[in-house]
């Protein structure tokens, strides 16, 4: 399986040849980066000030430069646009180990003769090698073409010479026109001593379009053996050059700034974290006051993404360059956005759109200031910093529709902050302020202007306003940069936070601990903006001494209607009124499929406007079903996306319904079974081309049914009196939203630390390695394999698994690949007896070699769980109160088994996991009528701290009382305490 990092752009990549003869430059290329540029202030504060961003150093971190694009040559004053160059990619490396020493003035280069009349080498010894279209990944833009003659097999010769001190390698010919001649080339050296570019091909200045691609020398070899060319073969990093500092027909942000270019994707967006880290010190090396980053995918995984996170927060504290990242397009789900954890030296930017802007560029009518649907999206204490324009005409390789495209992303919203940045950055040089990273960027959230409609977790601060983040920087010290800091943190976690995401599980308080880092001790007075959100118990008032923690309660009572919603808890300075402390509370209140097995709600959305939907599913549904109709209004028809994400927040469905330019797709259904239990989110989107279709809102309704046979708690667990051997437990469950004609069995015991076996293997980096084969019994009940990292080594494996099949061959049947880490699973829940194989891929291991061990687990089914009254026909939404009887095993403390759920045909549908827990303490509740739940020890009567789940809602319980809402009806009660047996408590559903 390959991984690879991928470039923040919403377009199709096709071969193009060029523009057919007529097809020239003939619009103005400005039209939408002046309305960009307005919509920021960015047009005015370089009016007002006089600033283009001349002095001030900008990396690209990306695909490379086209530096022979007219626009990208030369700065306002005439000094060079991109003043270095290198790459870190090996797209464009010359293997020149080859010596050649010349015979009546020819060398040759893999048999084939070269001219070098009049070309000297002060040692006398040439050397050699061929670059190679191949060389390019196919899937790219440039298409393995780099002359444009349409073939994608050219070779070029390569000679490189010691033009000064003999041995000591300096120069580069390439032999461009293929004319097997050196004499007629440009002398190279690296790029940034010089500033000389060369190209493939030659142009015919006859044509409009231009048949021929630049590239420059990044790197040689002191001893000749290797060189490296420069080039951008994708489009992608010479567009967000034009974003930033483009000047010529192009005006870009600041066309003062210089740039330097630093290579580390290749033509078809492949690339690594590896390389980027090494980018990034780079341009800190070179000085760069600004490091732009439009590169997303980086991580799929909390390890690999942790890993990441502190070298990239170590990187920037180590700089005084603000670094500026794309915060993806894998949005609109939660959690989408890149998380770089509230650094205070990093901004993320998200994709807005001006009505302006959707007009020039897509001639579409959105009437608000909207984001597009795809731009990546927060959660918790991560959020976009900013949002910026999205979409917008800039410069891309000559040789691609004629040096103009129009690309949209988040990629193309960083550009926009980073050429903000250098506006900024040059004035306060001009007015001797001195600014920091982390000032900067509390100026530019300061400075924003928030989009009606849209969440914190979405847009951030908001959209940026370059005048108005000016003056915060100019005026604003005392206020924002000189406030003491309130460090927050949860009770159980060291790390900092500014928020919180409730989506797995609702919680009625929250115990946060404040510290004060500022010298002193101060008072702060603490607020909240809404009334589902309420501090502590009427205690709004915290005193906090210098450097020792004080903790304070959240308490809240969600709203009823599903939906998500945000509240922000305000800390203010009691001496100075001044707010000192934000922290961010996110709530999904989801639709519970459990009681409601078939939910319909018609909702009418503006053109790129959405709405995010929640629903609950338990253990045992055989199926859910997601339906999407559009819906006609007023004689027209709108369009919608829908975005489907699992209780995992994985994207696993997305689709189109309504318009459409070929043919209208009313609605559209995702059906996902046995479904994993937890909150799934789904998305509606409005499409923003509404106007083509003559329509000006998207009227939809949206379905969800839920079918099987389930439980409505988070797991059947039952509570073992140490010495009993037999249980019997009348069940309640339900039947969703179908009639129900077939049976329940029951399996297990197992034991859980049972059939447990372990493989010690050797995998090399880029190899697929034999694991252990694995015998599967005719009674097994599960199958469980695990990685597991030895030596706390760093590397990416993935694990895969074969089953022989009845012609002895080996077939897949499960794979785990995360990204960027060695952690992997593969969990079967009855596998078919038989022989199975590992296999692990060694994706990405620096070391070479890397030592792990693979944990097998085979539970098998004992027969000691069995079910009254098996067969069962019920009518959609009716209970079925069946009785369970199980034999304990005499030996163990927790054992695990479920109830398999078989239709009519025989065929398991779903299962109900059990779980069986010996011997543990146990305990007994007291619901009392003015809203409070005793929890004690039921031997003891002592009061117990826990957690308690009440109607699917989790409560602190202290000192053996949880305070709930005195109007709450109770349905359900829950406890999970590894200390305590097992409690649950359930009204009919």
């Amino acid at each position: 399986m390959k991984k690879k990092l991928c470039l923040l752009i919403i377009i199709f990549i096709v071969c193009f040849t060029g523009l057919a003869k007529g097809q020239g430059l003939n619009f103005n290329v400005n039209t939408g980066m002046v309305e960009a540029l307005r919509s920021i202030k960015a047009d005015e504060f370089r009016k007002q000030y006089g600033v283009d961003g001349n002095g001030i150093k900008v990396a690209v971190i990306d695909t490379g430069v086209d530096v022979s694009h007219p626009d990208l040559q030369r700065t306002p004053n005439g000094s060079t646009k991109v003043i270095n160059y290198i790459d870190l990619t090996n797209e464009g490396y010359v293997d020149t180990k080859a010596t050649a020493i010349p015979e009546k003035n020819l060398v040759n280069i893999e048999e084939q003769k070269y001219n070098v009349e009049g070309i000297r080498s002060m040692s006398g010894s040439f050397h050699v090698g061929v670059f190679k279209e191949q060389q390019l990944d196919k899937d790219s833009p440039i298409c393995q073409d780099v002359n444009r003659n349409n073939k994608n097999n050219d070779a070029f010769g390569v000679l490189v010479i010691d033009s000064v001190l003999p041995k000591i390698y300096d120069t580069v010919y390439v032999d461009t026109n293929k004319n097997f001649d050196f004499t007629d080339e440009i002398p190279l050296r690296v790029y940034s001593t010089d500033y000389k570019w060369a190209s493939f091909g030659r142009d015919n200045p006859a044509t409009d379009y231009v048949e021929e691609s630049s590239f420059v020398i990044t790197n040689v070899d002191i001893n000749g053996s290797f060189v490296k060319l420069g080039f951008d073969g994708n489009g992608h990093g010479t567009h967000v050059t034009g974003i930033i500092g483009a000047n010529g027909n192009l005006m870009g942000t600041a066309p003062g700034a210089q740039i330097i270019a630093i290579k580390v994707m290749g033509s078809s967006g492949d690339g690594n974290w590896e390389d980027i880290f090494k980018a990034i010190e780079y341009a800190v090396k070179q000085g760069a006051d600004v490091i732009n980053v439009s590169i997303g995918n980086l991580a799929s995984s909390k390890e690999g993404h942790k890993t990441q996170l502190e070298l990239l927060k170590k990187l920037s504290l180590e700089s005084n360059a603000i670094i500026v990242i794309a915060a993806g397009n894998s949005g609109p789900g939660l959690a989408t956005a890149y998380d770089v954890g509230g650094a205070d030296n990093i901004i993320t930017v998200g994709a807005y759109m001006s009505p302006r802007l959707w007009d020039i560029n897509y001639n579409a009518k959105v009437p608000d200031e909207t984001l597009w649907y795809y731009t990546g999206v927060g959660h918790s204490s991560s959020r976009p910093t900013v949002v910026a324009p999205s979409s917008v005409i800039s410069t891309v390789n000559r040789w691609d529709s004629g040096g103009y495209f129009l690309m949209d992303g988040t990629s193309m919203a960083a550009p926009f902050v980073s050429g903000s940045c250098a506006l900024l950055r040059e004035q306060a040089k001009k007015e001797g302020i001195e600014i920091s990273p982390a000032n900067l960027k509390k100026a530019i959230e300061a400075g924003t202007q928030k989009i009606e409609g849209y969440l914190e977790i979405e847009q951030g601060n908001g959209l940026i306003d370059v005048v108005k983040s000016w003056n915060v920087l100019k005026h604003g010290t005392g206020d924002l940069f000189g406030l003491p800091r309130i460090a927050i943190n949860l009770t159980d976690s060291s790390e900092d936070i500014d928020g919180v995401t409730f989506r797995d599980q609702l919680k009625a308080q929250l115990k946060l601990l404040l510290t004060n880092m500022s010298p002193g001790s101060q008072v702060i007075r603490l607020e909240s903006d809404q009334e589902w959100l309420s501090i502590g118990e009427n205690k709004n008032e915290v005193v906090l001494p210098q450097g020792k923690p004080q903790s304070m309660m959240l308490s809240y009572r969600f709203p009823q209607q599903p939906g998500l919603y945000t509240a922000r808890t305000t800390g203010y300075n009691i001496e100075s009124g001044k707010a000192v402390m934000n922290f961010l509370t996110t709530a999904a209140v989801p639709y519970d499929l459990a009681k409601t097995c078939n939910i319909s709600i018609n909702g009418e959305l503006s053109p790129s406007h959405w709405e995010r939907y929640f629903f609950k599913t338990v253990p045992g549904m055989s199926e859910i079903d997601l339906t999407l109709t559009v819906l006609e209004k007023n004689n027209s028809m709108g369009r919608a996306l829908i975005y489907v994400y699992d209780p995992e927040g994985h994207k696993v469905y997305e689709d189109v319904a309504g318009a459409d330019y070929i043919s209208t797709k009313q609605s559209s259904c995702f059906k996902a079974a046995k479904p994993k239990p937890g909150i799934w989110e789904v998305v509606v989107v409005s499409d923003y081309n509404l106007s083509d279709f003559g329509a000006d809102v998207t009227s939809y309704r949206l379905s969800a049914k839920a079918f099987g046979i389930f439980t409505d708690i988070k797991e059947l667990t039952f509570a073992v009196k140490k010495g009993e051997s037999y249980i019997s437990q009348e069940i309640m469950l339900k039947n969703g939203d179908n009639v129900f004609d077939g049976r329940l069995e029951g399996v297990g015991l197992a034991e859980k630390n049972e059939g447990i076996s372990f493989a010690k293997v050797k995998v090399k980096d880029g190899e697929l390695t034999k694991g252990p084969i694995i015998k599967v019994p005719v009674n097994a009940m599960d199958l469980n394999i695990n990685l597991i990292p030895q030596n706390n080594q760093k590397c990416d494996m993935d694990l895969y698994l074969y089953k022989k099949n009845t012609d002895g061959l080996y077939e897949e049947v499960a794979l785990s690949a995360k990204i960027d880490v060695l952690q992997e699973n593969i969990h079967l829940t009855s596998p078919e007896p038989g022989e199975y194989i590992v296999y692990i891929d060694g994706f990405s291991i620096p070391e070479g070699t890397a030592d792990i061990e693979v944990k097998t687990q085979i539970l098998t089914d004992k027969m000691n769980v069995y079910i009254q009254d098996i067969y069962g026909k019920l009518n959609p939404n009716h209970q079925w109160n069946a009785g369970l009887f199980v034999n304990i095993p005499t030996t163990g403390s927790e054992f695990i088994g479920y109830i398999a759920v078989e239709n009519a045909n025989g065929n398991e549908i779903s299962h109900i996991p059990l779980k069986f827990v010996v011997g543990r303490k146990m305990l007994e509740i007291e619901i009392t009528s003015d809203g409070y739940i005793l929890v004690k020890e039921k031997d003891t009567g002592n009061p117990v701290n826990t957690d308690i789940i009440v109607n699917g809602i989790e409560y602190l319980v202290i000192d053996g009382k949880a305070v709930i809402p005195i109007d709450t009806v109770v349905e359900t009660i829950e406890i999970y305490d590894e200390r305590y047996a097992p409690l649950v408590f359930r009204k009919n559903f």
